[in-house]
């Protein structure tokens, strides 16, 4: 019996070791809108949608644990319920058809990508590859396919000037830039004050917040247009003062700078209600909310066009406003792809072997 468990080993070794009997990874995935998708390029998308599927995870699930987290059940922003595993399915789907779709509609504009896009792309991919080459390596992603994928990002970030820039397919009209501008964009003059100590990283405490909280929304207050940097700047040192942090008048002053908060900075860095009361300031209007709940922003929104010009501002503008118009481009026109994935093939890259660490 020994003798015949033997030669049954050495005849499966010899069959495993022959391509005809190798349980082999696919090349390709089968195809959308005609074109072949790699198998790499498939891991990718599969990856990226299962960190996406982390983020909704509840406190009691653990996405390290990918087999387990797989059978559980999550719920999007604005979605519905669902189970990871089809979550995964779907969106890895709808990236691959963006993915395809982008590549089409950048050759039909374009053809080839700036030199500015390009080193972009390739700076993110070296980035990406010092950081988690090791880990993109063990899910069978090669540094080729990350380069491709962010090379495609980037044709995506081209298609705003392509599509709607003013020379581009579909121009943006100087009224629509400027509506958007004055209702859809918050330009601020603002400050951040840190809810630890500079020097020790000892954290507020809740008392501490809220007295730090307190002395920054009595100075918000108190401001005006013309008044705002002078009067934050004296209110800051005795705000870090809570902290038993010391800060120089001259140091105050210098802290103060001008930027615009985007709408998604808005929903990711601040709570519902502080994002609202920063949604509802008019110009000229000041408040303090709590930012990403390690600082408080101290800020009062201004008119960017009472010391801008919209040319200067055009391309903040329209990147502001057609991202998202093109995503949605996008998104319709990969859906209406045709799209023939091999279930077979994608059966061999299941997203149970995706790796964590």
């Amino acid at each position: 019996m020994k003798q015949k468990l033997l030669a049954l080993a050495a005849v499966l070794a010899l069959c495993f070791s022959l391509a005809g009997c190798t349980i082999s990874t696919p090349d390709t995935v089968g195809t959308i809108g005609g074109q072949e998708i790699s198998s790499g390029t498939y891991l990718l998308a599969q990856f990226d949608a299962y960190q996406q599927a982390a983020q909704y995870a509840g406190e009691d699930q653990d996405p390290s644990n990918v087999k387990a987290f797989l059978k559980e059940t999550i719920t999007p922003d604005g979605g519905d319920s669902i189970t990871v595993s089809d979550f995964v399915a779907q969106t890895t789907q709808e990236d691959l058809q963006r993915y395809v779709a982008v590549e089409n509609r950048f050759s039909e504009l374009a053809g080839d990508l700036s030199e500015d896009y390009t080193s972009q792309a390739d700076s993110y991919t070296d980035q990406l590859m010092d950081s988690y080459g090791d880990l993109y390596k063990s899910n069978g992603i090669g540094e080729d396919t990350i380069r491709q994928y962010e090379y495609n990002l980037a044709k995506q970030a081209a298609l705003v000037n392509l599509i709607y820039g003013p020379d581009g397919e579909t121009p943006l009209t100087d009224d629509q830039l400027t509506d958007h501008l004055e209702n859809e964009m918050l330009y601020i003059r603002y400050v951040t004050v840190p809810l630890y100590n500079t020097s020790t990283y000892a954290f507020a405490d809740e008392d501490q917040t809220s007295q730090m909280l307190q002395l920054a929304q009595d100075a918000a207050a108190a401001s005006t247009p013309d008044t705002f940097d002078d009067t934050v700047a004296a209110a800051l040192p005795d705000i870090y003062a809570v902290l038993d942090s010391e800060l120089s008048a001259e140091d105050a002053a210098s802290q103060l700078s001008s930027s615009f908060l985007s709408q998604d900075q808005l929903d990711s860095s601040f709570s519902e209600e502080d994002a609202a009361t920063l949604r509802g300031l008019q110009y000229g209007d000041a408040c303090a909310v709590t930012y990403s709940s390690t600082s408080i922003l101290i800020a009062m929104r201004l008119d960017p066009l009472d010391t801008m010009s919209l040319d200067l501002l055009r391309s903040t503008v329209l990147s502001d406003m057609a991202t998202p118009m093109v995503d949605a481009d996008m998104k319709e026109a990969g859906a209406a792809l045709e799209t023939n994935l091999d279930q077979s093939a994608m059966a061999k890259l299941p997203a149970s072997k995706i790796k964590m660490n």
